[in-house]
């Protein structure tokens, strides 16, 4: 009986501290994503397909994945046998696609493009369990 209690308090203590990295670097992440959002603010982003334009375009793309961590995936399968929104993994699928964007910006950006037109993304759920997501974004870079 002790061993069992034992191996539940390491199991617990591990999941814990499982859990204050990875809130640590979600965080630090979405902080990372404000400024860089900031500072790439001056790239507009139109998601119009046909848009006459004067200036010659060029197609930028970017992709990321992000993989959510151990906690957010027991929270995860906790509310999916309730049923209703998988709030664990709605964060997981907006970092990613924030990525994506600020990615696609910098793309725009290197090759000094002042906006974005025809935005689009792609969300792929990657892995046997879910546990990762894919946003392929793309648009065509205007030269200002």
């Amino acid at each position: 009986m002790g061993a069992f209690i034992f191996k539940v308090l390491i199991f617990v203590v591990l999941f814990c501290i499982g859990w204050g990295f990875g809130r640590h670097a979600e965080q630090k992440h979405l902080k990372e994503l404000e400024a860089q959002e900031k500072r790439l603010s001056h790239i507009r982003i139109d998601n119009n397909r046909f848009k006459t334009t004067d200036r010659p375009g060029q197609l930028v793309s970017s992709n990321v994945v992000i993989s959510h961590d151990y906690f957010k995936y027991v929270i995860a399968n906790i509310q999916n046998f309730f049923g209703g929104r998988l709030t664990s993994y709605e964060s997981v699928v907006e970092r990613a696609r924030r990525e994506a964007v600020v990615r696609l910006k910098q793309e725009a950006e290197n090759m000094g493009a002042t906006q974005i037109m025809g935005l689009r993304l792609s969300t792929t759920e990657l892995g046997m369990q879910g546990g990762m997501v894919e946003v392929f974004a793309y648009g065509t870079a205007i030269r200002g």
